[in-house]
């Protein structure tokens, strides 16, 4: 695939891409442009957006075997933010130990924290604790790419939650669809040494495909 941000081998730390829907896919190209051969990825879909029929199509792109492309993934799905908290703080060191992973993505990891069945005052204790798993999680040194939709207005209370996952990023971009493939621009953001304003036209190989939600 089309290089488009510094490799996960080469540039440790966290990258999040905000934007439509098509942020989620173009997040889960980027983590698949590397090392996927020789080591596997995990993935935490909190978006319920990971699609197998796109894996199949990739790997027929990139010469391998749909199979074994998907063997190399190991996701996770997380449909409640207690989920994610416990896969961040108990299961993820765990895991990592066990495949020895070259990167994780996060597919809206701020889904389930902006349900606003849940009170604001216990998502916003829950999400406290999930980034202080998170601060953990990125003193591995690997990379981790969060994808995280921002088109719907948060519920009220919950404004922040975005700004402190972009605060801990090394690079932020945002996604945006165009008739010639998918705009990627950097914009500043917290730890970010990207000062914004530079962008890039991708044409990836497969077309500009939205993310499919599988509800």
């Amino acid at each position: 695939m089309n290089a488009l941000l510094p490799s996960p081998t080469t540039a440790q730390g966290l990258v999040v891409l905000t934007g439509p829907d098509a942020c989620l896919t173009v997040g889960l190209l980027l983590a698949l442009q590397v090392e996927i051969e020789r080591r596997p990825l995990l993935v935490i879909d909190g978006a319920n957006a990971f699609d197998p029929y796109l894996i199949s199509t990739i790997a027929r792109r990139i010469g391998l075997a749909p199979g074994r492309l998907l063997r190399q993934i190991r996701i996770s799905r997380v449909f409640t933010c207690y989920q994610l908290e416990a896969l961040l703080d108990e299961r993820l060191p765990r895991v990592r130990e066990r495949f020895d992973p070259y990167a994780l993505f996060l597919s809206g990891p701020l889904e389930a924290l902006l349900d606003e069945e849940i009170h604001t005052g216990e998502a916003a204790r829950v999400f406290r604790r999930i980034l202080i798993a998170l601060d953990r999680v990125l003193e591995w040194p690997w990379s981790v790419i969060a994808a995280s939709p921002d088109t719907e207005p948060p519920p009220p209370g919950r404004e922040w939650f975005l700004p402190q996952l972009r605060r801990r990023a090394r690079s932020v971009f945002r996604v945006a669809i165009e008739e010639e493939g998918w705009r990627i621009s950097s914009e500043p953001g917290g730890g970010s040494r990207e000062s914004g304003g530079s962008s890039w036209l991708w044409q990836p190989r497969i077309g500009a495909l939205e993310a499919r939600r599988w509800w």
